[in-house]
């Protein structure tokens, strides 16, 4: 198990119900952690233009460009209303830490000292930050796949060396 599995606990959720953590982040190096709420207005605005990234980039990966294979997203969500963060959830194609486990996304928040939302921060398999603004880099190449990916593997390349 990776340190990164204990942070976010046995178990997350998706659209389609609940998933191991081990296997849902199984062979994935680069994990988004998106620390959001459906009630936050920039949040809304974020949310699509991400889901789009993912989307295209599992797009990349069925055209044999091999990039989302190795990521994925997860939804620390800071919502209070466990039916608003449903109806959040159902508008994302990510994974997401269970309603019912608030200590876990709160522990998240104080760890990777998130100031506000919507943050996201790409971490590595060990839960090593590799790229803190996360929101910012996407927002200004969302439409270019490959430099997102190859900016996300030479950070955690970086990271990775001794």
């Amino acid at each position: 198990m990776t340190l990164l599995e204990k942070l976010l606990g046995s178990t997350l959720v998706s659209r389609r119900g609940q998933v191991p953590t081990d296997q849902a982040l199984e062979n994935k190096s680069v994990v988004g952690l998106y620390f959001t709420a459906s009630t936050c207005h920039p949040c809304q605005a974020f949310t699509p233009i991400l889901a789009t990234v993912y989307r295209n980039m599992s797009l990349a990966a069925y055209k044999s460009l091999a990039m989302k294979d190795q990521m994925d997203v997860v939804l620390v969500s800071m919502d209070r209303d466990e039916f608003a963060f449903r109806d959040y959830l159902l508008q994302t194609p990510f994974l997401a830490v269970p309603f019912q486990r608030r200590q876990v996304a709160q522990d998240l928040w104080k760890r990777y000292d998130v100031k506000k939302i919507p943050t996201l921060i790409f971490v590595n398999e060990h839960g090593d930050e590799i790229e803190r603004d996360g929101r910012r880099f996407i927002e200004n190449h969302y439409m270019d796949v490959p430099t997102i990916w190859q900016h996300l593997d030479m950070r955690q390349q970086r990271e990775e060396m001794p």
